[in-house]
């Protein structure tokens, strides 16, 4: 993502990627850094341009998304546990199921809850295919301004979001994959869809989280190839004028 004055090109270069306890949930060095999309949404709130109450809101909001992401961890240090492959079907299963639906609800729910109390109407990522045309009419005609994410979206849900979404409702409903729907019941399945949708998520915030932000603060994509298994983050956000001196820096 860019600063606040090149923001709707950065919605077109974005590259697709294919992929409780009473006490906080803790990770090992190869675990995904779940506090990372957390704090960036947090950040985001103490700049937004909304009404108090709307802020207070969407920080609540934001504080939600790490309930799902806890869980998914939970789940995924079990996939990666050394004792995994010892456990029965019926366990693995569970498990796999356990991460899934908390991926799923982080994206769908936990995300588009955050954003669309900031002002926005996300359908087109999220509704069912054959109302796609209906929802980007719609999306195009309230946000003319924003058409350019209509490409992002039609990116994520061909990439990997449609297939995914096809799975939770086999999953959720008759468990029928003989039609040849992904279960995605295996370690490096876990590893990339929990990489595509922090990464999505991340990416979904940092566009539409900038422009409710005050004008004189920024949201800086520094690493794009950064997903939630690296330490570095791949978004910051900075004053103007720190974004301003940086730049010129970098041409000295």
């Amino acid at each position: 993502m860019t600063d606040n004055n090149s923001k709707d090109s950065g919605a077109q270069s974005q590259k697709i990627w294919i992929p409780s306890a009473k006490e906080r949930s803790s990770w090992g060095p190869d675990d995904p850094k779940i506090n990372k999309p957390h704090a960036f949404a947090k950040e985001i709130v103490k700049h937004l341009e909304l009404s108090e109450d709307d802020i207070d809101e969407v920080d609540f909001l934001a504080d939600r998304l790490m309930d799902k992401l806890e869980s998914a961890l939970m789940y995924y240090q079990l996939i990666t546990a050394a004792d995994f492959d010892d456990r029965n079907i019926s366990q693995t299963r569970t498990i796999y199921e356990g991460l899934y639906a908390n991926l799923w609800s982080y994206y769908k729910g936990r995300v588009q809850n955050y954003l669309t109390r900031m002002g926005w109407n996300l359908s087109i990522f999220f509704c069912k295919e054959s109302n796609f045309e209906k929802e980007v009419e719609k999306f195009v005609r309230n946000f003319p301004e924003h058409k350019d994410v209509v490409e992002l979206a039609r990116k994520q849900r061909a990439a990997w979001q449609t297939d995914f979404a096809n799975s939770r409702n086999k999953s959720e409903h008759s468990g029928d994959y003989r039609d040849g729907t992904n279960s995605y019941e295996n370690k490096d399945y876990a590893k990339s869809l929990f990489t595509q949708v922090c990464w999505t998520s991340e990416t979904l915030m940092a566009y539409f989280g900038s422009y409710k932000m005050q004008p004189d603060w920024n949201i800086i994509e520094i690493n794009p190839g950064n997903t939630v298994f690296d330490n570095e983050e791949r978004y910051i956000i900075e004053h103007a004028v720190n974004t301003y001196r940086r730049e010129k820096a970098k041409k000295s």
